[in-house]
């Protein structure tokens, strides 16, 4: 029976998660038995790996910018980034990769190096592959300007004045 509040939208919608939610399964079945199909022991584990294996080389390459006073939990706490990565690629078929808010060597556009960030669970979040190559190690300095928030006028804002609108940065 349909609900006339909603003409039925809420049963397409659930209907619609259910199918997506089967697909989602069938496919990791399908991945399972793919690599359950390689000969060797050594090419399952590395299949069956990938994120770990990306996770700790992301920690080798980024080298002084991974802090030593890391604990267990941000370590854990970046590797689930990682995962969330590979989850958003194999939900939607987009290849996803993990970005620095900060970059670790951010770039301005005369190619001097301005910034430094670290390699640490706040500075880290996953984003399509192609807007984390289109965006690069480059380090946008907004203009400080004026605003009023609550009737305050000494408060000051970053402003960023730049083409890249569909960039998240």
């Amino acid at each position: 029976m349909l609900d006339q509040n909603n003409c039925g939208i809420a049963d397409e919608a659930a209907e619609a998660e259910r199918e997506t939610a089967a697909y989602l399964a069938q496919r990791r079945v399908d991945w399972e038995a793919w690599v359950e199909a390689l000969p060797t022991k050594d090419q399952r584990y590395f299949h069956r790996n990938k994120v770990k294996r990306t996770y700790e080389s992301a920690m080798v390459r980024a080298g002084k910018a991974a802090p030593p006073w890391l604990t267990t939990e941000d370590k854990k706490q970046i590797l689930a980034i990682y995962e969330a990565a590979e989850a958003m690629h194999m939900a939607t078929g987009i290849p996803h990769e993990v970005d620095h808010i900060v970059q670790l060597f951010g770039k301005n556009k005369a190619g001097e190096q301005v910034i430094s960030g670290l390699h640490v669970p706040w500075n880290l979040r996953a984003i399509p592959k192609s807007l984390n190559r289109k965006r690069g190690d480059w380090f946008f300095i907004g203009d400080l300007e004026n605003c009023e928030t609550a009737g305050d006028a000494s408060l000051a804002s970053f402003i960023i004045h730049d083409d890249y609108d569909e960039i998240p940065f």
